[in-house]
């Protein structure tokens, strides 16, 4: 969501509450300034789901709506006046799934195809995904890379 005003001073807010049908309510610019976001503050509400979940095919219009009494609960100065723009994003592989057994399968950063290369959040391992692990993983990438 593109809003005029800031939700609260958190940045991530993970959500443990079964009932709210969203995990995070992230807040982007609590970690980057609004000023660079022509004075708007942008909030993610993020859900991992199943492609079959109702949720995965609703609008950001139809989103927003069911999500606004939980938005409401948690932030109770909250106006949806607030909220310029709407967005939905949806992606199939967003994170791995770790089964057991995962380090065995978790995929090398040398491919069959020569020169070609890998360093993606699958390889993280027994970490969670995470920007600090994207940065260390790609450097491990080079290294390799660079020693053949």
């Amino acid at each position: 969501m593109k809003l005029r005003r800031s939700l609260s001073s958190t940045y991530w807010l993970n959500i443990a509450d079964p009932a709210i049908p969203f995990v995070a309510v992230i807040e982007h610019t609590n970690m980057q300034r609004p000023e660079e976001y022509g004075g708007r503050h942008l909030a993610y509400l993020s859900r991992y789901m199943d492609p079959q979940d109702r949720y995965y095919r609703l609008s950001a219009e139809e989103l927003f709506a069911d999500y606004l009494p939980y938005l409401k609960r948690m932030f109770p100065e909250f106006d949806p006046a607030w909220v310029e723009e709407k967005w939905a994003w949806r992606e199939l592989y967003t994170q791995p799934v770790i089964v057991k057994h995962y380090s065995q399968l978790r995929p090398d950063f040398k491919t069959p195809v020569e020169r070609l290369w890998l360093s993606c959040m699958a390889q993280v391992y027994p970490q969670d995904r995470g920007m600090n692990y994207a940065v260390l993983w790609g450097k491990k990438v080079v290294e390799a890379m660079l020693l053949g």
